[in-house]
């Protein structure tokens, strides 16, 4: 796949963001201030604080940090689906990608139009996240049809054994 060093630094980026929001998440239940709240419609703590900001009390940041993750794993390809892993690696960080990105178009709705502020430190793990799909795009383009031939079918005729 194609610029691994920009993918890897955004990886680490990403991972990096998402753990200092978890940890950021129990430090503005715990009360203490945040030095990014900068008003009230860019304030991360009114973001953290909402009941948006935790699914089954695990902190976004946590989901965000297994996104990052496994999209490096993805990168890498270490995670096998099947006999063309290699091959089809690019399709499943797009596709995996793409789940990413319609998941930072919905949070940033909730931010923007249920919470009413904004959080930085969440634009940024967002903008991260779109740059990993972005790449990944870069990696399928002009193939992707391909990809999806390689998944769809690979080896599904069935081989007879002319003999008998």
């Amino acid at each position: 796949m194609r610029f691994p060093k920009i993918f890897l630094a955004l990886v680490i980026i990403g991972i990096s963001l998402s753990s200092y929001l978890i940890y950021f998440h129990y430090e503005a239940r715990a009360g203490l201030p945040s030095w990014c709240n900068l008003n009230d419609k860019i304030n991360c703590t009114n973001t953290i604080l909402s009941s948006y900001s935790e699914i089954g009390k695990i902190p976004l940041g946590a989901f965000g940090v297994v996104w990052f993750s496994v999209s490096g794993l993805l990168y890498h390809n270490k995670l096998r689906f099947s006999k063309n892993a290699s091959t089809n690696a690019p399709f499943y960080l797009f596709v995996w990608a793409g789940i990413g990105v319609a998941s930072v178009v919905y949070l940033v709705y909730v931010e923007i139009f249920l919470v009413g502020s904004v959080c930085l430190l969440c634009t940024a793990t967002h903008a991260t996240g779109i740059a990993v799909f972005v790449l990944s795009y870069l990696s399928v383009r002009g193939n992707l049809s391909g990809h999806v031939k390689n998944i769809f079918y690979e080896q599904t005729s069935p081989k007879y054994d002319r003999d008998g």
